[in-house]
C-alpha cells in the first residue's frame, strides 16, 4: 500500500546504490530519475508493458517485471505507485528497503496519502436540532476510507465546543449544558448544566485540578466547573460587559497550559459590535484569576485555540487562516474555518457556511459556501476537502 512508503531523496537512495538498479517504468520520470543519480549504473528498466519490453529505453533494455530479483534495488518511476507497490509487495519485496518511490514523484504520493485517507473523527455542528439523520446540529462520527466518506449523527442539538478527554468526547449542548460521550459503550449523560443565557460556546478539560472551563459568549466570561460540573469560579473579560449589561467581546474557544487560560474573541476592546473586529487571543492566570496583556492581536472572528507539539495554534476564522509558530499563517482556506484538529502530520480544519462572505471581498477572491472538512499537509501546502450535506452547515469542533 501506498501508506508503507515514504517520500525519498536523492541522497537516501545513493546509501543503497551497492545494490543493482532497477528503474520500474519508463518514460520522463525514469529520464530525469537516471539524470539526478548522476552517472551511477542503472542494470535495466523493467515495464508492465508488453509491448515496450525486449525494447531499449535511454540505452538500457526495458525487461518484465518478473525478472525482478531480491539483490537488486527498486526505484518507482511511474505514476502507478499503489498498483506497483503491491505488484513489488507480491515479489516479496519491503517497501523503503527494497523499493522506493523517485523523489521525482514525492508530490505525487503526498497527494496519493491524502486520496487513500483512512481515518475516523467526530465533529460538532451548532445549528438547531433536527430529526435528519445528516441535518442539523449535533455530534456526528465521519469515517473515511479512500473516496467514501460516511457520515452517522450520534447526539442531535446545537453542539459547540468539544475535546476528548480519555475515553470520553466532552462537549457543548447550548442548550442543555456539558455534556459527556463515551467512546466505547456509547453512552451520553449530562455533565453539569449551565447558567440560564449563558450561550456556552468553548470547552477545554485541565487534567491538573480536574476542572472543566466553558466559554460563554452571552456572558463574556469563561467558567470553570468542577469534575461534577459545579460552577467554582468566572474568569471575566472585563468590567464593560458588567457596566453595559449586554455581552460585548464575543468569546468563542479556549485551552488550558500550565498556569494559563487562553481565550478568543472577535474583540479585545469589546467593541465589535461598533464596528471594530480587533479579535485577539486573551491570556488569564488561573491562580489569581487576572486578565492579563492579550498574547496575540489582529484576529478577524478567531475561533479554536489548541496547543499542539508545543505550539498554541488558533483559527483565524473569517479570512480562513490556520496560524501557528509565532502566530504567522501556515495555511490559508477559501471558507470560514472553524473546528481544529491535528495528527500524524495533518491538520484537519473544519470549514463551515460562510455566512459573512461579504466581510471577505477584498480579503479573498474565492469565498467557498460549502461545508465540510479539510485535510492540510502544512509542510507540502497540499489539501483535500472532505465534502459535507449542505444540510448540516456548520462545523464547531473535530475530534481525532
Amino acid at each position: 500500500m501506498t501508506d508503507q512508503l515514504t517520500k525519498t531523496t536523492f541522497f537516501e537512495i545513493s546509501k543503497h546504490l551497492n545494490k543493482p538498479i532497477v528503474l520500474f517504468g519508463s518514460g520522463n520520470i525514469a529520464t530525469k530519475t537516471i539524470r539526478k543519480l548522476s552517472g551511477r549504473k542503472v542494470e535495466c528498466i523493467v515495464d508492465n508493458s508488453k509491448n515496450l519490453q525486449g525494447t531499449y529505453f535511454n540505452g538500457l533494455e526495458v525487461k518484465d517485471p518478473n525478472s525482478i530479483r531480491k539483490d537488486q534495488f527498486i526505484i518507482i518511476c511511474s505514476t502507478a505507485i499503489t498498483e506497483i507497490s503491491k505488484q513489488l509487495i507480491g515479489y516479496g519485496l519491503k517497501p523503503n528497503l527494497d523499493f522506493v518511490i523517485s523523489p521525482i514523484l514525492n508530490d505525487l504520493l503526498a497527494i496519493k496519502e491524502l486520496e487513500e485517507l483512512s481515518t475516523t473523527f467526530f465533529f460538532t455542528s451548532g445549528t438547531i436540532a433536527s430529526d435528519e439523520p445528516l441535518n442539523g446540529g449535533g455530534l456526528y462520527k465521519c469515517r473515511v476510507n479512500g473516496s467514501i466518506i460516511d457520515l452517522n449523527k450520534i447526539y442531535s442539538g446545537p453542539c459547540y465546543g468539544a475535546q476528548r478527554v480519555d475515553d470520553t468526547i466532552i462537549f457543548i449542548d447550548t442548550d442543555k449544558g456539558l455534556m459527556k460521550y463515551n467512546i466505547f459503550n456509547k453512552s451520553i449523560n449530562l455533565i453539569g448544566d449551565l447558567p440560564a443565557g449563558s450561550r456556552a460556546h468553548g470547552v477545554s478539560f485541565n487534567p491538573v485540578n480536574s476542572c472543566y472551563y466553558i466559554t460563554c459568549s452571552y456572558l463574556d466570561a469563561v467558567l470553570e466547573l468542577n469534575k461534577e460540573g459545579v460552577v467554582k469560579r468566572r474568569f471575566q473579560l472585563s468590567a464593560k460587559t458588567l457596566n453595559e449589561g449586554e455581552p460585548l467581546h464575543h468569546c468563542n474557544d479556549n485551552c488550558v497550559v500550565g498556569n494559563s487560560l487562553y481565550v478568543t474573541m472577535f474583540s479585545s476592546t469589546g467593541n465589535w459590535k461598533r464596528g471594530s473586529f480587533d479579535g485577539c487571543i486573551a491570556e488569564f492566570d488561573l491562580k489569581s484569576g487576572q486578565r492579563l496583556p492579550d498574547i496575540y492581536q489582529g484576529l478577524y472572528m478567531p475561533h479554536n485555540i489548541l496547543f499542539i507539539d508545543g505550539l498554541l495554534h488558533v483559527l483565524d476564522s473569517l479570512p480562513g487562516h490556520l496560524r501557528f509558530n509565532n502566530f504567522s499563517i501556515q495555511g490559508t482556506f477559501p471558507a470560514f474555518t472553524r473546528g481544529l484538529s491535528y495528527s500524524n502530520g495533518l491538520y484537519f480544519v473544519g470549514q463551515s457556511k460562510n455566512r459573512n462572505y461579504s466581510k471577505v471581498f477584498g480579503l479573498s477572491n474565492n469565498i467557498s459556501i460549502d461545508c465540510g472538512v479539510i485535510v492540510f499537509h502544512p509542510e507540502l501546502k497540499v489539501s483535500r476537502f472532505l465534502q459535507f450535506p449542505l444540510e448540516i452547515g456548520e462545523i464547531h469542533s473535530i475530534i481525532l
